[in-house]
């Protein structure tokens, strides 16, 4: 039955080829090319000059979902559909109308008024403004890695993003006020999902597979649709089709006939099958029974399961020409195609290729070999009947009556809290003919006189998908069957496989427990943080507790990695005090970080968890006993003390060890990795501000402290391929065990500006320096007042003193040039900002009083082969520095002088401000910061202020709540003589 060519209206054509084909195809048609077109149902032929020959498309229309085009011009040869195609349509409808105008001329009393309104406009989103001259937006579509499994049940999770400008966002959080610019293809797809979220954009969203397959029909060729798991690698589209995703988007009878709620612009509903007739493909079998049962049959029903092919024909218009039709036995094969039907090109040459002859006489395709007739079905029986949606006969299934196909067989048990997995390929047959049969290259196994299992080649290569996986051997050989008891740590991962190769399996209760929290972080159940302490938590700080906490019962390690500024110290310190609150065993808890970090965690544990027990176990004065250690709560020590004192830190027993700043273990050689690694603790865990997972040596070292053997060294000489598959297992396995949030993640539960204060301890050279300088002031000061000088004389003096002091705690080199770089403790905490800060992709402005310190780290920036820019008040090109600044990604920190650029700048290119020396007038400080913080700036600030604790920084910052005038005046030494401070105020900073 020949079907009627469709409306080839502008509506139809843009959605077919998408709004640029579809100009294209308009200016051919009204510069005249059009030679001639005309509908050979299912096909529209055309012929359309180019500037050097004639093209020839052949545009096969079954729906606007299996468009199929054939042309002489590049897109044509890769089936895409053409601008030539395109202009053959407008002018087959143009002539079509043309001539059913002249035929309402001729039948005047059938001549009806025209319908003079306009042509409805194209909906408004509701969401989003959408403007030529907006922000340029994509939409991307994340699909689930178990893509097969849940199209089975018609119920596929996306994951939806938007590429605005230069930042990827999540659908539901493009701003409703801003105008952005996308193409036809996009609007469509996002009025779709407007229409299914009640006029909303969601991020999230549960879609059947025929809502999918017009989400993806409108992005046709566009490069954004990713798999979750490989969010950097777009899926390639082939023939209007994406690789390995429309495979499972085949509708069955009743699918098609169910309403998609498409806004005004999608596809008219199709046309009603007739009712009374059987359209139900078979009934499935359970799926845990598939994945349990010895083996399935290829045909599990009675004939009257099937509907005939005579009625097949007379419900689906169009559809029955295009019908595939298999006959045969275990002994042959015959194929019948339909003519002229090019959608059927690849599988003409799967039967070529597979040794299929035709014969003219009856137009069938030819098989006559059972190894070849029984190899051929074990590899595209599925393709025949779910692809090409194939009929078969009544003989063929009666002569396969008996024939069954292999799946896969798992069996999980437990045994002492370890895991046991036993994964087969269920046939009726033993594992040594299997591995006989496999190794002579057949697909099935049986004797002529018996029962025949084809061996799946679907079954077959998940099954080895998952013996190489859990085995961590990419060359493995495949086996019928496999064994091998899991760690704890694998069952996320050996999860995730198992739900993607075997449809319907389910892991027993007590394995769920472990591995889906890891899964779905969001649902974990909440750690037992004390009430006053969870109160101060954000929602995103206590899914990380929960994350940790979770890890820590069950004996797992794990990466928090969250972006700097989100709060990895306070999350960790919960888990301590967790830890200590709900645990018999009273063991220590261990902090490992730099020291310039040791003051930090120490004033951060007594500000949050004041009920622990604290010891600072760092500088020379530390305790060299276990009891000492033994009787607190938590003790903290600098990656330096580790080393030095290994033999009494790796002899104790410690409740968790929790290593701050990750990337100081990076090197597994490293003397830092080797001794945490040797540290004896139930609970392992690392902090660090910066990705992770880019560098395989450096995850396989972290993971080497905490869960040592997850992941395992590549194999030597390993050829490329398996060298990528090992890397990509490295990479999937260490992945549920990294937690990292953004700060544009978070975004919704951060306020504008992040305000931190760093203290770090002076190492011991830079400390005597600094006390010396202390001393000598103190007795200036002394030896001025027994000389009888007046007080303006003393405070003078005084002034003078506190400036080398500030001076001695910034860098001691600006006073002595005889210290090293690396002798100043700022510094070493400005590289760790720094380092932080670049990984992330961050930009800094780093403000400091002194000109000299901006020189020194000018210079220290210079030697690491970092780029800057530099601005104080002998600068003359103060705004084409900053707008190079702005525009200029390539440069990650600005140097300023605080008085030179602290005002009147705009430097919204930097998201992070570093203090590198406090600036004692609040006012003055905040209108730094502002140099980032302003109009314009679309990110969470970071202000970081460098306090050096025990000398005069750390006295003036407590009295600056309280005095900050008097502090202004203080340290404005221009108004030095003038101030109105009593010397008194001036010798209690100096105690």
């Amino acid at each position: 039955m020949n079907k009627p060519p469709p409306t080839f209206d502008s509506a139809f054509l843009r959605e077919l080829a998408g709004g640029l084909v579809f100009k294209a195809g308009e200016r051919l048609f009204e510069s005249h090319s059009v030679l001639s077109a005309s509908w050979e149902s299912p096909v529209l032929v055309g012929k359309v000059k180019g500037q050097d020959q004639v093209y020839e498309p052949q545009l096969n229309l079954r729906s606007t979902v299996f468009a199929d085009n054939r042309c002489t011009c590049p897109d044509g040869r890769k089936r895409k559909v053409c601008a030539h195609a395109i202009a053959a349509a407008i002018h087959y409808q143009a002539c079509k109308e043309e001539q059913q105008n002249e035929e309402s001329a001729q039948a005047p009393e059938d001549l009806i008024e025209p319908d003079l309104s306009p042509e409805p406009e194209q909906p408004r989103l509701k969401s989003i403004r959408v403007s030529e001259e907006g922000t340029r937006l994509r939409l991307l579509v994340f699909l689930p890695p178990n893509l097969e499994a849940a199209a089975q049940r018609s119920a596929i999770v996306v994951k939806l993003d938007a590429a605005a400008g230069r930042e990827i966002i999540a659908l539901n959080k493009l701003s409703p006020t801003k105008s952005y610019a996308t193409s036809e293809g996009q609007e469509k797809a996002l009025h779709l999902i407007e229409s299914w979220c009640g006029g909303k954009l969601a991020a999230l969203l549960q879609l059947t597979k025929q809502r999918l397959r017009h989400l993806l029909g409108a992005l046709e060729d566009e490069p954004v649709v990713y798999w979750v798991k490989k969010p950097n690698e777009p899926i390639a589209w082939e023939g209007g089709k994406l690789a390995g995703v429309h495979d499972y988007l085949e509708l069955t009878d009743e699918e098609k006939e169910e309403p998609v709620d498409t806004p005004a612009t999608a596809d008219p509903p199709k046309k009603e099958i007739p009712s009374g007739v059987n359209l139900r493909e078979p009934s499935r079998p359970n799926p845990r029974q598939l994945a349990e049962s010895k083996g399935k049959r290829l045909f599990q029903t009675k004939r009257g399961d099937f509907p005939a092919a005579s009625m097949v024909a007379e419900s689906m218009e169009g559809y029955a020409t295009n019908r595939v039709v298999v006959d045969g036995s275990p002994n042959f094969l015959a194929v019948r195609l339909p003519v002229h039907d090019d959608t059927l090109q690849p599988l003409r040459e799967l039967l070529k290729k597979s040794g299929f002859m035709l014969e003219p006489s009856n137009r069938k395709w030819w098989l006559r070999d059972r190894h070849k007739t029984l190899n051929f079905l074990a590899g595209h029986w599925r393709a025949l009947k779910e692809d090409w949606q194939a009929e078969f006969t009544e003989n063929f299934e009666a002569k396969f009556a008996e024939v069954e196909l292999s799946s896969i067989n798992v069996q999980t048990k437990q045994e002492a809290g370890r895991f046991f997995l036993d994964v087969s390929l269920s046939a009726d047959s033993d594992e040594m003919e299997l591995r006989k049969a496999i190794a002579s290259g057949k697909s099935y196994v049986g004797r002529e006189d018996g029962p025949i299992t084809l061996l799946d080649r679907n079954s077959v290569d998940r099954l080895h998908k998952i013996e190489k996986a859990v085995s961590g051997q990419a060359d493995r050989p495949f086996t019928p069957t496999f064994s091998k008891r899991l760690e704890t740590a694998e069952l996320v991962d050996v999860e995730d496989l198992l739900e993607e190769a075997c449809e319907g399996w389910q892991p027993p209760q007590a394995w769920q427990s472990r591995s889906r929290a890891l899964k779905q972080v969001g649902a974990l159940e909440p750690a037992p943080v004390r009430p006053g302490f969870d109160a101060i938590l954000r929602t995103y700080q206590r899914i990380g507790v929960a994350w940790l906490w979770h890890l820590y019962r069950n004996e797992l390690g794990g990466i928090l990695a969250d972006e700097m500024g989100l709060g990895k110290t306070l999350q960790a310190l919960a888990l301590i005090e967790c830890i200590r609150d709900q645990e018999d065993d009273k063991a220590p808890a261990l902090v490992v970080c730099p020291a310039s970090l040791v003051e930090n965690w120490i004033r951060e544990a007594a500000r949050f968890t004041p009920k622990l027990k604290l010891q600072k176990h760092h500088g020379p004065k530390r305790a060299k006993e276990p009891v000492v250690l033994e009787d607190a709560d938590l003790v903290i020590t600098s990656y330096g003390t580790l080393r030095q004192d290994a033999e009494l830190l790796t002899t104790m027993d410690w409740s968790v060890v929790i290593g701050d700043e990750a990337q100081h273990i990076k090197n597994r050689r490293s003397q830092n990795a080797k001794t945490l690694t040797r540290l004896h603790s139930r609970g392992r865990f690392l902090l660090t501000g910066t990705p992770v997972e880019n560098s395989l040596d450096d995850l396989l070292s972290l993971f080497t402290f905490l869960m040592p053997g997850y992941l395992e060294k590549a194999a030597p000489k390993l050829t490329q391929e398996d060298r990528a598959w090992h890397n990509n297992r490295q990479t999937s396995r260490a992945a549920s065990y990294i937690l990292r949030r953004t700060k544009k993640e978070v975004a919704p539960e951060l306020p504008d500006k992040i305000e931190k204060t760093f203290f770090c301890e002076l190492g011991s050279k830079q400390q005597r320096f600094y006390q010396d300088t202390l001393e000598k002031t103190r007795k200036e000061i002394f030896n001025l007042e027994m000389s009888g000088a007046n007080e303006g004389r003393l405070k003078f003096a005084a002034f003078t003193e506190l400036l080398r002091l500030r001076q001695a705690c910034v860098d001691p080199r600006i006073l002595d040039d005889t210290f090293a770089a690396k002798e100043s403790t700022k510094l070493a905490a400005f590289d760790e900002v720094l380092d932080e800060c670049l990984d992330n992709g961050s930009r800094m402005l780093v403000f400091s009083s002194f000109v000299t310190a901006l020189k020194l780290l000018a210079e220290h920036l210079k030697k690491k082969g970092h780029r800057y820019a530099y601005l104080d008040g002998s600068t003359k090109n103060r705004l084409d520095i900053c707008d190079q600044f702005n525009s200029d990604d390539s440069i990650p920190v600005f140097l300023i002088s605080l008085k030179a650029g602290g005002t009147g700048l705009n430097l919204t290119g930097a998201d992070t401000v570093l203090h590198y020396d406090p600036w004692w007038n609040p006012a003055a400080e905040a209108q730094a910061t502002d140099r980032a913080h302003r109009i314009g700036q679309e990110k969470v600030v970071t202000s970081i202020k460098l306090i050096a604790t025990d000398t005069v920084e750390e006295k003036v910052l407590e009295l600056q709540a309280k005095k900050a005038a008097l502090l202004q005046e203080l340290f404005e030494e221009s108004e030095a003589a003038n101030a109105k401070v009593s010397l008194e105020d001036i010798k209690g900073l100096l105690k």
